[in-house]
């Protein structure tokens, strides 16, 4: 059985160093980054491929270009459709996937079972005071971002679900968030926490640029970075830990509290951000 990792790289390689050494760790057995540039000639492509020397990881391909919704399940399709047999790990570059045996062996029982894909959902990781700090190398991201819990979908208001390993063969729709084909692995049996680590250094700039941008094109999108944009600007640029909707705790690579997510989630997936094939 063969198992890559795929993922999507742009504007920003602070995460990717972490991302990397997390799922080689994992026995992955090639790490494949498809970029994303705003432009041909950007600096940023150097960057990218120096760090993915040094963790051994392969360009699957290249698009510049503006980012509409579209651009995403095209780039992770390039490196999936011609391998439809093959395992896909399907994480973007803030996405943590965190499995309860290891992964080998995990996706060998999906395989047996006859199933084609695995769900998730995204614990969202925060600073212990809410900001959003500088991301440092040398630290690991699980000690800088010490707390787990819900932020994604009770402040942005954004699907918060997430296909996390797939087949080559199936279809994915916009953000890995369902699947359009295949049998995937019954939620109640298996659903995997996806830590996101996308809260640090210059967040609300990026995500007034976001806003900016995908009202322009016209993409009803944008209200999702608008409502934490809001949100900052009236909690003093942080978010307010001792909020007991957001479910925040002490966690290392285990959330405490995901039992409690997952039934959460698997009571009310509408709520969650669910959508059928």
């Amino acid at each position: 059985m063969n198992i890559h990792l795929v993922t999507v790289v742009g504007s920003h390689i602070d995460l990717l160093p972490h991302m990397l050494r997390h799922y080689r760790e994992l026995g992955i057995d090639s790490l494949v980054l498809n970029v994303h540039l705003e432009k041909y000639g950007d600096p940023l492509y150097e960057s990218i491929l120096e760090v993915a020397k040094t963790y051994d990881a392969k360009i699957g391909c290249v698009f510049a270009g503006k980012w509409l919704q579209s651009v995403n399940p095209f780039l992770y399709a390039q490196s999936r459709d011609k391998r439809p047999k093959d395992w896909f790990i399907l994480a973007d570059v803030d996405e943590f996937q965190v499995y309860p045996r290891p992964l080998r062996q995990f996706l060998g029982e999906m395989e047996k079972a006859g199933y084609d894909y695995v769900e998730g959902c995204v614990i969202d990781r925060i600073a212990r005071d809410g900001s959003f700090p500088e991301v440092k190398q040398e630290v690991p991201l699980w000690e800088q971002f010490p707390l787990a819990g819900m932020i994604t979908y009770p402040l942005l208001g954004a699907n918060i679900q997430k296909v996390v390993a797939a087949k080559g063969l199936v279809k994915l729709g916009p953000g890995q968030h369902f699947a359009r084909n295949g049998i995937g692995c019954p939620r109640e049996r298996e659903y995997i926490p996806v830590h996101h680590f996308k809260w640090f250094k210059d967040l609300v700039v990026r995500l007034r640029k976001r806003v900016e941008f995908y009202k322009a094109e016209n993409e009803s999108i944008w209200a999702e970075s608008q409502r934490f944009v809001d949100y900052c600007e009236t909690h003093s640029g942080r978010i307010d830990v001792s909020d007991p909707q957001l479910l925040l705790v002490e966690s290392a690579k285990d959330y405490v509290l995901w039992d409690q997510v997952k039934r959460m989630v698997l009571a009310h997936p509408a709520a969650a951000g669910r959508k059928s094939a």
